[in-house]
């Protein structure tokens, strides 16, 4: 984690109120001295991701009245530090490859309303999934619901894109929703 230390010349305190696009924190620069030996800038130090990111994409720093003094790098995260999340791997549930064909989970494709085997396993009518047509997602739900009633689905557990198709990947279904 970063530790940062900004300044504001010619003043002895600064309080203010910094802003970047809808972001804005209110930041109080001290230990500022004036003598006639030399001056001592205000300064504030951070170790907020968030609060840094505001002060040098302000225009306060742009226009040089706020400056990095130092910075210096401490062990640690901290909390509020944006950490990336590993994307989940797709669930495709009836994609169609490049001729336009129905591709299942097995990457077998439909020939003429014939399940193709692409080298994959043996296959037959009965792996391609069942395709319903319903008006809305809503609807969709409703008949995993009605016709899956031991696997506990509802409107709240499906409401996420991937739970809703890891659902009909489960059931081997393909919604067509038509609205």
């Amino acid at each position: 984690m970063k530790v940062k230390t900004y300044g504001v010349s010619e003043l002895t305190e600064w309080q203010g109120k910094l802003k970047t696009g809808s972001i804005e924190v209110e930041v109080l620069f001290t230990g500022g001295t004036a003598s006639p030996s030399g001056a001592q800038p205000a300064y504030f130090v951070t170790k907020d991701p968030i609060t840094q990111f505001v002060i040098e994409n302000s225009k306060e720093f742009k226009d040089g009245f706020i400056f990095l003094l130092g910075q210096s790098d401490i062990p640690g995260e901290h909390p509020r530090m944006a950490v990336p999340k590993e994307a989940p791997a797709p669930v495709i549930v009836g994609a169609k490859n490049v001729s336009n064909e129905p591709v299942y989970n097995d990457g077998n494709t439909v020939n003429n309303g014939n399940k193709v085997n692409n080298g994959n396993k043996e296959c037959n009518e009965a792996d391609a999934p069942k395709k319903i047509t319903v008006g809305s997602k809503t609807e969709a739900i409703e008949w995993l619901k009605d016709h899956y009633p031991d696997k506990g689905y509802n409107g709240f557990t499906l409401k996420g894109k991937a739970a809703f198709e890891a659902a009909c990947a489960e059931n081997n279904v393909v919604f067509d929703i038509q609205g």
